[in-house]
């Protein structure tokens, strides 16, 4: 977890797991096919193209749903999944709004998350988060997701700033493995509380 936080002039934050608190899964583990309940949630999530498609923003929220409930076999209606889906980012850590406002007057305040059209409205409007952090990215804006270099890079492009003067934090260790291969400082955040704990580990919380 070694940063130097004099050089750090930027903090980008990914949003959920790291500022939003997700509620469970994206979709229940009940709905699997039998065959496939023991491989769980994730390995059908994390490998699917119909996912990455949504959240590049090639496909609308219908259209995903059809198709990735035909693509994992989910013994659901399209309705019944979105309305499960849309309340998976459940709420804000305790103490997000503060950390923000506080790191804000020191610190040029961003975000790059792997998002849709579907969260995108509720994280930044309902969650207020556009008006805590300035300048928020989302993978279906740019067409492109984390891990992937471009993404990082369109991020980097963006802002305006050298790559070691930002400091980024995500709960997963590709995304800080790509990010510290292109000149930035990068934490991965751990714990119950998401970003708010691991900023307050570091220190640069006034």
């Amino acid at each position: 977890m070694s940063i130097n936080p004099e050089r750090i002039s930027t903090i980008v934050f990914d949003i959920g797991g790291v500022l939003v608190d997700l509620h469970g899964t994206p979709f229940k583990e009940e709905w699997l096919p039998g065959a496939n309940v023991s491989e769980g949630v994730w390995p059908f999530w994390l490998q699917s193209s119909v996912v990455r498609a949504f959240e590049q923003g090639q496909i609308d929220s219908e259209v995903f749903a059809e198709q990735f409930i035909e693509e994992a076999g989910l013994t659901v209606e399209v309705e019944a999944f979105l309305e499960h889906f849309m309340h998976w980012p459940a709420r804000l850590f305790g103490g997000v709004p503060e950390m923000l406002k506080s790191l804000g007057k020191r610190y040029r305040l961003a975000a790059l998350s792997n998002s849709n059209a579907f969260h995108w409205p509720m994280l930044m409007r309902d969650m207020q988060l556009a008006a805590l952090i300035p300048d928020c990215i989302s993978s279906h804006q740019i067409g492109v997701m984390k891990p992937d270099s471009r993404a990082f890079q369109q991020l980097i492009d963006k802002l305006g700033v050298a790559p070691e003067e930002i400091l980024f934090l995500d709960d997963y260790q590709l995304s800080i493995e790509t990010a510290k291969g292109l000149g930035m400082q990068a934490v991965k955040v751990t714990g119950t509380i998401g970003g708010v704990e691991t900023i307050k580990r570091l220190g640069l919380l006034s």
